[in-house]
């Protein structure tokens, strides 16, 4: 490892170049979420008729229970449809 050393102020520290070395070696880059398609997504609604913001606990079992014994994947992208009044589990079905 490269340590660079300050005369002026006589403190050491990393120069960038090894600093950008090491971000890349430890996996500090961007990655794409990991969200699955749009073709594996579960979408729920009440019997036909859509469900508001806050039943999001019983879209949820309503979800399970389309999904099986195993249920749908919990993710942070589950999300409420506003323009189909849908819950929507991007996970799909476990």
């Amino acid at each position: 490892m490269m340590v660079a050393f300050s005369h002026e102020t006589g403190r050491t520290g990393l120069s960038p170049l090894v600093l950008s070395l090491l971000m890349v070696a430890s996996g500090c880059q961007t990655t794409k979420p990991a969200v699955t398609s749009a073709e594996t997504a579960v979408r729920v609604t009440n019997a036909g008729q859509p469900y508001q913001m806050w039943d999001g606990a019983a879209a949820r079992r309503a979800a399970d229970v389309q999904c099986g014994p195993r249920g749908v994947t919990p993710s942070i992208y589950d999300r409420f449809d506003r323009a189909t009044g849908e819950w929507v589990y991007p996970g799909g079905c476990a």
